[in-house]
């Protein structure tokens, strides 16, 4: 990881949330020596203390869509082809009433998230969606989750017409293993994304910010490299991330080590997040693939009577004293971020 591969991320999460400790934080816990202090007794005590004073009073900040739960790629490591949830991508009317309904009752809520256990260009009403957005609420950043293989030019055109915050584009491999990984084509897949940093850089827009990722896997590790080296060119950002396993349900072998003494904290997006489904769900996390903890559907209830619901509330003490014995916690891997992402988001 070079100077150079460092100090430009460091700007993309300047611009990204006007802080650049996101990355400041991610990197010196993680790939520094000073790894070696996360979960001593020192930390956990600061780190419990900065947890307790976040969720006191925190209300959400991000408002997360899944817009559709259909997708085009067959990623090895993404147990989409065994979910048994009904394939659907959600209505205008519905997406409407659902980002009313919270918007108007959580006015903490910054940014919109499209994205979900499938691919959002799918749905060919998305730009509807974006639009209405944009229109009524100017004051919401919205970011775009995509694998980029439905990217034509014309949907490429549109979504530049829109105001975008962020554009994250899940490469996750070179080119002598994508088809194996993703099972979609490289080469239509490059072609779409470069035509799309290529005409916002023709019109001269700041936004969105445009994002590439790969999931490190044993049969992408050696691309790691030649991946930053070819995308960051053409972006504001490159992530580099260790594989999650879907809460149990997608064993898959990391080829990290982990940096830090393993430890289970309370998951943020509890507090930070409003998760809907494209059902109209309200579900706990981006890891329930199959929707299994559901606090009330905001289509027939209202937002806040949901997430002060009982259950929810529950839930989120049980964390709190460490308690992930509950369905889905029980299983899920992603203690790693759960150690260093309360420093984040405070």
């Amino acid at each position: 990881m070079g100077l150079r591969y460092l100090l430009k991320e460091t700007l993309y999460y300047k611009r990204l949330d006007g802080s650049p400790k996101r990355m400041i934080y991610k990197f010196l816990f993680s790939k520094t020596p000073l790894s070696r202090l996360v979960n001593t007794r020192a930390y956990n005590f600061f780190y419990k203390k900065n947890i307790d004073k976040f969720t006191k009073e925190h209300t959400p900040t991000i408002l997360q869509i899944e817009n559709s739960n259909v997708c085009n790629a067959r990623c090895i490591m993404c147990p989409h082809t065994k979910m048994k949830r009904k394939q659907r991508i959600m209505s205008f009317e519905n997406f409407k009433i659902i980002v009313d309904e919270v918007l108007s009752n959580y006015r903490s809520i910054k940014n919109l998230t499209i994205t979900g256990f499938g691919e959002a260009t799918v749905d060919r009403g998305m730009i509807d969606k974006i639009k209405y957005v944009n229109e009524m609420y100017p004051w919401i950043n919205i970011d775009l989750f995509t694998n980029g293989a439905l990217l034509g030019k014309e949907l490429a055109d549109e979504l530049l017409k829109r105001n975008l915050h962020k554009v994250n584009f899940s490469i996750n491999a070179m080119e002598k293993n994508y088809k194996k990984i993703t099972g979609l084509n490289y080469g239509l897949v490059r072609e779409n994304i470069l035509y799309f940093v290529k005409r916002k850089k023709e019109l001269k827009n700041k936004f969105p910010l445009v994002n590439f990722s790969l999931m490190v896997l044993k049969e992408n590790e050696k691309d790691v490299k030649d991946f930053i080296n070819l995308w960051e060119r053409h972006g504001d950002s490159v992530m580099i991330y260790r594989p999650l396993d879907w809460a149990g349900s997608k064993k898959i072998e990391s080829v990290e080590k982990p940096p830090f003494v393993k430890k289970r904290w309370s998951c943020i997006p509890l507090w930070q997040s409003v998760m809907v489904d494209v059902d109209g769900n309200i579900i706990m996390c981006c890891q329930d693939y199959e929707s299994k903890v559901k606090f009330g559907n905001v289509l027939e209830e209202p937002i806040k009577k949901i997430m002060n619901s009982k259950k929810f509330q529950e839930i989120r003490e049980k964390h709190k004293r460490g308690d992930f014995s509950m369905d889905i916690c029980r299983t899920c891997d992603n203690w790693i971020n759960s150690s260093l992402w309360w420093w984040v988001y405070n």
